[in-house]
């Protein structure tokens, strides 16, 4: 959500920025500002639609993005399921998510705004890539701690045991002494 409200704020900057033209009556911005907008707009609405979804139709979502883009290789579907891929585990990894922009990047139609935001959304995405990998570090460390954890529970309880033998031995001497010197 907060790669939404940046991108809206880029949009809003970029819009800013724009020095109006004037044909006739008819005030509007420049035309590559015009489709930068658009194009942002609609990824927002992509977005903001995604995240509506439960997760079962988010993944669903994703089979059917990944299958037009391996069909057509659209640069906006690649875009649209590298944002897919970093709101949702399961949707792909975000090692394809960059593969995907990278891709876009090296093609012609990219402005700077729209290459900035590609850069960043990479950025965003080895970010998330990072801590995946530190999360499938810890889980394994605690895994192995679970099972080293485990192992000592184990070691634990045989000893309680024998500690529990050994009394039971001690009692047993202890009470034949005391029928033994009772006897003398």
């Amino acid at each position: 959500m907060k790669t939404m409200a940046f991108i809206l704020v880029l949009t809003l900057l970029a819009g800013c920025q724009q020095q109006p033209i004037r044909r006739g009556n008819q005030v509007g911005a420049v035309t590559g500002a015009v489709s930068i907008t658009e194009d942002l707009q609609g990824l927002m609405d992509f977005s903001d639609r995604f995240q509506s979804y439960e997760r079962g139709g988010q993944l669903a979502l994703c089979a059917e993005m990944r299958a037009a883009y391996e069909r057509e290789a659209n640069r906006w579907t690649g875009w649209y399921l590298a944002t897919a891929i970093s709101q949702v585990d399961g949707c792909g990894t975000p090692q394809e998510a960059i593969g995907w922009i990278q891709a876009m990047l090296k093609q012609r139609f990219v402005s700077s705004e729209v290459s900035w935001l590609a850069h960043y959304q990479i950025r965003l995405l080895q970010y998330q890539q990072q801590q995946q990998q530190q999360l499938a570090a810890t889980t394994a460390e605690q895994k192995k701690l679970q099972r080293r954890l485990s192992q000592m529970d184990k070691s634990n309880s045989i000893l309680e045991k024998q500690l529990q033998d050994l009394k039971r031995i001690e009692t047993s001497i202890n009470r034949r002494l005391d029928e033994k010197h009772k006897a003398d």
